[in-house]
Parts: structure tokens; sequence; C-alpha cells
């Protein structure tokens, strides 16, 4: 991570200690594992940094399936937004593929396993028509009620209700509408044509856009293996921002969406991973949330050290994720469990059973320290206001054609 996301300076040094103990294989292993094997292969590129012929060509070798499922992406994620504008329908893309339109300076910097659209939740049917007339499918094709049903019974969600559609290709799309607490209105309303690969494309705001990708990291526990993009594309939205003078319009959003502490935990990590910026982003922090970010940012270099946690242990730290899994199970033991399992192969996740899930969380509630436990609940308390239900922003809910 200092590699990615530290100065030049010592970014060369990191590389000359890795060359040193000869790990560029075991990094390249590592990367493979942390979807970063484009951006390192561009880092090293920026740096100046000379491989061995042998490590330069397994590292183009092993980069090559990463790019070519990213113009994959890219064209189903266009196929997709065009289509949406074209309908009528509001949209916006985020995440990986704003950080190509905004951040760097081409696919090859930065690839994508799946391309992330919002639009809002009274047009989820009508997208959903439109989308498959284009030629994409839900990916699983599971009953579309149940679906909704398990998104907002399952804590590993956030808050956060989507589907996956893939196309002939294998292009990926995420079709969002409900991103906990924040304001569906506020993100659309923001969003604006962007070049990506030279085609304009609806794609929300840079300020809204790395805040989707400070939710993001939150979601994921803040787990250095899920959020290595995130940390990497922070390190390049902050002085993005800077340069727009975006942070005092942005403050008020990332408060009310419960996002001012994550937010100032992803500038404290990378300034503490070695850059050069200062460590707090100019937003209007009280002190509890000082607290919260500085718990959030030992937490991941607890995990960045010592390996990723038990991610079941955030639902101990709140009474939220046990409601949920209670109104998950009144509508059926052996559906919500079958969704769940779908859901955590779908994420690359073991799928445990559940006396085996509940014996490995013991052993780690056990295992923690009172500095580790404190960490959790910061965490736990960051995701429950994160995942507030939504509202709109003059307070009321808003109806919602999905229920």
């Amino acid at each position: 991570m200092r590699l990615m996301v530290c100065t030049d300076a010592e970014s060369r040094q990191a590389a000359g200690e890795i060359a040193s103990l000869g790990e560029w294989p075991a990094l390249f292993d590592l990367c493979g594992q942390w979807k970063l094997l484009a951006g390192l292969e561009a880092r090293i590129a920026a740096l100046g940094i000379a491989l061995a012929e042998a490590e330069r060509a397994e590292l183009s070798r092993r980069t090559q399936p990463a790019f070519l499922q990213t113009m994959l992406c890219i064209r189903a994620g266009a196929i997709a937004l065009s289509a949406l504008d074209g309908a009528g329908i509001p949209c916006a893309g985020f995440k990986g593929l704003a950080a190509l339109a905004y951040l760097y300076p081409g696919y090859r910097s930065r690839t994508l396993q799946d391309t992330d659209a919002l639009i809002h939740p009274r047009d989820v049917e009508a997208a959903l028509k439109v989308l498959e007339a284009a030629g994409f499918r839900r990916s699983p094709d599971l009953p579309w009620d149940e679906y909704v049903a398990f998104l907002r019974n399952s804590p590993g969600t956030a808050g956060n209700e989507a589907v996956s559609l893939r196309d002939e290709r294998g292009g990926c799309v995420d079709l969002h509408w409900h991103l906990g607490s924040l304001e569906v209105e506020t993100l659309l309303a923001g969003a604006r044509p962007a070049e990506v690969l030279n085609r304009p494309l609806p794609l929300m705001g840079p300020a809204h856009c790395m805040l989707l990708s400070v939710h993001h990291a939150l979601r994921n526990d803040f787990v250095p293996g899920d959020i290595a993009r995130d940390v990497c594309d922070f390190a390049h939205w902050r002085p993005l921002l800077d340069k727009t003078g975006q942070w005092q319009a942005l403050s008020a959003d990332a408060e009310r969406w419960g996002l001012s502490a994550a937010c100032a935990a992803l500038a404290q990590i990378v300034s503490d991973l070695g850059g050069e910026r200062d460590a707090e982003p100019p937003l209007a922090l009280s002190r509890a949330a000082r607290a919260a970010a500085r718990d959030l940012s030992a937490f991941y270099f607890h995990q960045l050290l010592a390996g990723p946690i038990n991610t079941d242990l955030a639902y101990v730290a709140s009474t939220r994720p046990l409601r949920q899994v209670a109104a998950g199970l009144a509508g059926g033991w052996k559906s919500y469990r079958e969704f769940m399992r779908r859901s955590e192969e779908s994420n690359g996740e073991v799928s445990l059973a559940v006396h085996e899930r509940l014996w490995k969380l013991g052993k780690s509630v056990t295992a923690l320290s009172s500095d580790e436990w404190r960490q959790v609940r910061a965490l736990a308390r960051a995701k429950d206001k994160m995942a507030g239900r939504r509202r709109t922003p003059q307070g009321n809910r808003e109806a919602d054609p999905t229920v």
C-alpha cells in the first residue's frame, strides 16, 4: 500500500525493499487477490522501476484478463447508462467507472469487475425492462419479491439495494436504487455527462463519487483487501476536491449520511501510509466523529498487519443486524438461508453452516482486545448511521414501489 499511495520517493523506497527481499512474485499474488494488478503495473511504470524480464512478463500476463474484463464492463456500462438515459430514466454511474473518468488516464490504470449505476427506486421496474431489452439478464435470476425482501433483511447489505445484470459477453452492471441513508434524489441531481473512453456518460459529480468510495469502504468493514482500490482512489479524490473547492458543499451531505467519520478515516489511512497530505479532510467534524475516525483507521491497520477480522463481529456490536435477521427468518428459514448462501458464494465467500459460523464468531469475540472491541463498536456505529432508513431532504419517507 505504501508503494501504491505514497509520494514517488517513498514509493520507490518501498519498491526497493520489496525487490531486496525478492518479494515481487508474492506482491503479484497479493495484488491479484486485491484486484490491484493494473494499478500496480501503472504505478511501476510511472515510477520508472525496472523489473527483471521474467517478473515484467509475469505481471503483464496476469493483468491481461483484468484488462479484458474492464473493457467488457466499460462497454456494458456504456450500453446500460445510454439505454436508461435514452428511455428518460434518470441514472448515474459511480465507483470504478467514475474513477476512470475523473482520476486516471485510462483503463490500464484502474480495472473494473463491474459497472455501478444508480437509479431512483420508483424507476426499478422500468429500468429492468429497458436493460433486458438492451440484452442484460439478472444474475442470479431469483424470484424478484423474495430477492428484494432478502436485501432488506440481510445485514451484509448495510442498507444497499442492488441487482447484478450481465450481458452476453460477460460484462456486468450493478444497478442500485437504495444506498442506505444516502439520498438518491441528491445524488442523481448532481449527475452530469463525463467522458469515458471518449464517450459521454451520465456520472455522479466528483464529490459524491468520492463519498460513494467512502461508502463502499465502510460497507466492507475497512477490510484491506476489499477496499484496496478505495484507498488508492481516495489518494486521488482528495487532491481533486482540494483543487475544485468542493469540500464545503460536501460537508453537509457527509454528515447527514453518516459518512464524515469514515471519510476522515480514509484520509488518515492515506496519510499514515506515508503521503504528504494533511490527515484531516476539510469537513465539519465533531469530537465524536474524530474519535471514530481514529478508531476506524486503527482498525484498518490492525487488519492490514494481522489479517482481516471475522466481519460478523460488527453484528455483535449492534442490534440492527439482529433485527434484520429476525425479520428475514420470519419469512422462512430455508429460503433466507438459501439466499444468504447464494449471496456469499457470488461474492467469493465460503458459506458456512450456522453452527460453524456461530462457533467462529464466539472464538473471534473472546480473542478481541479492549482496543479492538472499541474499534469494532466504532465500525458498527458508523455502519448503523450509514445504513439508516433513507429519507428525502424534506425528511419524509419516500414511496417505494419495490416494496
